[in-house]
């Protein structure tokens, strides 16, 4: 009975011993649940990552204000042209109208020189010849009229013979006149009303002619620069469309890149800032912005959401191998600090509008609270609260 009883006992204090250890064990250090990260220096970035497109600065874009035949065309889409090269040509007639201008010039010149050519000996002779005989005429029809008009008042004639040797009179002084200035013109050439009045004719068909040439001008589209045909809306023989894009031009030579952002993160950008483009292969370009649109447009994103964007340029240089329209990714630098603390983004939770993270102490943890600076996508700045080479917990 005594031994039974004393394996009881033993028994007890077995299994109180098990549970003590247990509970010991328990209490030892264990293993912290989640990742773990140490604060260290190190260059944290405020960013604005957006999707970039390749333009071209320099596109000429050709509309018909009219509804316009064409007549010939030189290009298709994607061909490469030269500065000066014609594009197309309209159907016209410009090149008949002008030689028809021409012509009348010339029957202009011809007239005039035959109206101030100088008149020969013998025309002018006669012309004086003819003033003399209209003036005898005339000495003689104004004595017939003054013995008429004497035996008017007398009544010994009657009224229609009166006021037939008057008109008689009238009518050589007239004639006399017409010889006289005809006499002059012969001495003394064209007067000068009327040679300015042949060269306002001429004048006249000069300014048709220019007007026509400015047209021919205008019934071709040549190319102002080198470049790329990146869009045409006719083909030969077809008819054009008043208001729609003929054909469009860019300089594959002269590009940029240019992102959309939201108008309060384009009000901290400025020119200078550097704007990175990143590409598949994680290779970087680092660019700086060149252009800050003054006004912001309305655009709808994705998701069917009205937002004001602005738009950012950079300008890529000659070397660049882009293609107009790609699009890259591109990252805008907006500030940037080296050697300062940071922390794994993850360890940084928020209560009651502060930050705080856990510090690993051992066997311990420890909360802190800290102030935070700038954040990229993997770390924090931290600017009070840690230290280099404390050890956080880090949670996803």
């Amino acid at each position: 009975m005594k031994k039974k009883k004393k394996y009881i006992i033993l028994s007890i204090l077995l299994i109180a011993g098990i549970i003590i250890s247990v509970s010991l064990f328990a209490n030892m250090e264990k293993p912290f649940e989640g990742q773990t990260s140490m604060v260290k220096l190190g260059t944290i970035q405020d960013t604005i990552e957006e999707t970039g497109t390749v333009f071209s600065k320099r596109v000429n874009t050709f509309y018909s204000d009219m509804s316009q035949r064409v007549e010939i065309l030189n290009v298709s889409v994607g061909d490469k042209v030269k500065k000066g090269d014609i594009i197309l040509t309209y159907e016209n007639n410009y090149d008949l109208e002008i030689e028809r201008a021409n012509k009348q010039i010339e029957a202009i010149t011809a007239s005039y020189n035959e109206t101030v050519k100088g008149a020969d000996f013998q025309e002018i002779s006669n012309m004086k010849l003819s003033i003399n005989t209209i003036e005898n005429n005339l000495i003689f029809s104004k004595s017939y009229f003054e013995k008429i008009k004497a035996l008017y008042e007398n009544n010994a004639v009657s009224q229609v013979e009166y006021e037939e040797a008057e008109n008689n009179v009238t009518a050589l002084e007239n004639q006399l006149q017409e010889a006289k200035n005809n006499y002059n013109l012969l001495i003394k050439g064209v007067s000068s009303n009327v040679k300015r009045q042949y060269e306002a004719q001429v004048e006249e068909v000069m300014i048709q002619i220019k007007i026509l040439e400015k047209n021919i001008e205008q019934s071709s589209i040549k190319a102002e620069f080198d470049g790329v045909i990146t869009e045409l809306n006719v083909h030969q023989g077809s008819m054009t469309q008043p208001g729609v894009v003929v054909v469009e031009l860019q300089d594959e030579k002269n590009l940029g890149i240019y992102v959309e952002v939201l108008a309060e993160e384009a009000n901290e950008t400025v020119n200078g800032m550097p704007f990175i483009i990143k590409n598949s292969n994680k290779e970087v370009k680092e660019l700086v912005i060149n252009r800050i649109y003054p006004k912001a447009q309305s655009k709808v994103s994705d998701l069917g959401v009205e937002q004001k964007r602005v738009r950012i340029e950079a300008d890529l240089d000659n070397s660049d191998n882009y293609k107009i329209g790609s699009e890259k990714d591109v990252v805008i630098v907006l500030e940037e600090k080296n050697d300062v603390l940071i922390v794994d983004k993850g360890a940084v939770y928020e209560k009651s509008q502060k930050h705080f993270v856990t510090v690993i102490e051992g066997d311990k943890e420890i909360e802190k609270e800290i102030t935070t600076g700038l954040e990229d996508d993997e770390n924090t700045e931290v600017i009070s609260g840690l230290s280099e080479n404390e050890v956080v917990l880090v949670e996803y």
